[in-house]
């Protein structure tokens, strides 16, 4: 079933619904979307690599998805970035807004064009991922993030790449030239 996307303009300010397969197609539609990280008490992120039909096989975020036009209400960033994380993780965990940015991304006849809210939470448990939803997980040192980002960044999303340098930018201690070439 296709899932209805709200639509914004770059302010985030509501412009109305669109399928999500509009909204990816040829430039596609802005419309929002969140990405979630979850870090340790080290301060090490979770990483997953990506199931699904855009972006196959990437290194990503610890979740990413939009926040959704339902028959009661329109989600919130942080109710889409909750179901997120439950439904990818099994995690429920506080999780508070951090940044935001908008970004277009193309892929084949695909592409992301997103207003796309950060949000992040800490969790010390034993994650698993779900496997509707990730090959593969790993807790990864946000300044090492940055690095394998800047060598190959072909092998990270779009939407991570843009988060994990606006991450950088927000968190001081991070080592931020690796996030400013790419």
């Amino acid at each position: 079933m296709d899932q209805t996307l709200i639509l914004v303009d770059p302010g985030d300010r509501w412009l109305g619904y669109a399928q999500r397969s509009v909204c990816h197609e040829g430039d596609g539609k802005l419309h929002r979307a969140i990405a979630a990280i979850l870090f340790d008490a080290e301060g090490h992120i979770l990483l997953q690599k990506r199931k699904a039909s855009l972006w196959d096989g990437y290194w990503d975020v610890t979740g990413a998805t939009h926040p959704l036009h339902l028959e009661s209400h329109d989600e919130s960033y942080e109710e889409a970035a909750e179901r997120c994380i439950v439904t990818e993780w099994g995690i429920q965990t506080p999780l508070r807004r951090e940044l935001s940015f908008t970004y277009f991304a193309r892929f084949a006849e695909y592409c992301e064009n997103e207003y796309c809210v950060v949000l992040t939470g800490q969790y010390d448990g034993t994650p698993a991922y779900n496997h509707e939803h990730a090959y593969d997980l790993r807790w990864v040192d946000p300044a090492t993030c940055l690095r394998e980002m800047q060598r190959e960044p072909q092998r990270f999303t779009p939407w991570a790449r843009h988060t994990m340098r606006g991450v950088a930018s927000a968190r001081p201690g991070l080592d931020q030239s690796a996030s400013q070439e790419w």
